[in-house]
């Protein structure tokens, strides 16, 4: 099971790019959930708690898709949530052992985070739910 988590911030853009990447995800026949949490700090523990009930229900969390959309702002907030989401995420995959698709996007202007959600420059879940089927295979087919 993959898990795909949407931060509630800018729901319209972060459930853009959940759906994509549940769609994806559906296309490879690859069983998924998807999670809402408030904002993009909130996901790498929804992650962690998914792997902990895996663990204990015997159905392996695979891999994980983190769905976000961070905004400058006037202040230094943007930096913190956009850096520290990113490396909970990264932490969290070494830890575990699992791909996490990092789509959390840090964008400055709206209209930025309106094209990586399914505008001009495509949807940034269907690279991360991409990213994250090629290293299930990879660990597959590597017996990693």
């Amino acid at each position: 099971m993959v898990l795909i988590v949407q931060s509630l911030w800018n729901r319209e853009l972060t459930g853009s790019m959940a759906k994509a990447a549940a769609e994806t995800l559906q296309a490879k026949k690859i069983s998924h959930q998807i999670v809402e949490v408030p904002g993009a700090l909130e996901i790498p523990l929804a992650v962690k708690w998914a792997w902990s009930k895996a663990q204990k229900i015997q159905e392996p969390l695979l891999g994980a898709i983190a769905c976000g959309v961070i905004l400058k702002g006037d202040t230094y907030h943007f930096e913190i949530v956009a850096n520290e989401s990113a490396r909970g995420l990264m932490d969290l995959s070494l830890e575990l052992r699992i791909p996490i698709g990092n789509a959390i996007l840090a964008c400055y202007k709206m209209e930025e985070a309106v094209d990586r959600c399914g505008g001009k420059f495509g949807n940034k879940g269907i690279e991360a739910a991409e990213a994250v089927c090629s290293m299930i295979q990879l660990k597959a087919k590597n017996d990693f």
